[in-house]
């Protein structure tokens, strides 16, 4: 019987202490490797705002120079985290004439990780996700 709870303590170590290791690994998607380091700046006009976790998501169009229009997404921090900042589900709307800036996707992709977000009239919004 001694040897039945030796067996079951280290069966319990081994998987506490595997279930610790792993941890890290559980939040890699919350990693930002995916995205460049010098922040983008765009004008933009929103066309979606999607609050839902775990993170929003800002939908919105870039008109360039030549006139030529490009949908773009930024993902922002989590909903407790962007509700802290003084975000709400209705703080945009489509339509809305915006500035963002963020850290862009590295594999070209119109996609960015939002760090703030400026309103027309100057309110300015953070997403609390710090630069890497």
């Amino acid at each position: 019987m001694k040897n039945n709870t030796n067996l079951n303590q280290t069966l319990t170590c081994a998987v506490l202490v595997g279930l610790l290791a792993g941890s890290d690994s559980m939040n890699a998607h919350h990693g930002a490797a995916a995205y460049a380091a010098p922040i983008t700046t765009l004008t933009a006009t929103v066309t979606a705002f999607d609050w839902r976790n775990p993170h929003a998501l800002i939908h919105f169009d870039v008109t360039d120079q030549t006139g030529a229009v490009a949908s773009w997404t930024a993902e922002t921090a989590g909903l407790v985290i962007l509700v802290r900042a003084g975000w709400h589900r209705d703080v945009l709307k489509p339509g809305d004439r915006v500035t963002v800036a963020g850290r862009p996707a590295i594999n070209g992709i119109h996609a960015m990780l939002l760090q703030r977000l400026t309103f027309a009239d100057g309110r300015t919004l953070t997403s609390l996700i710090p630069p890497k």
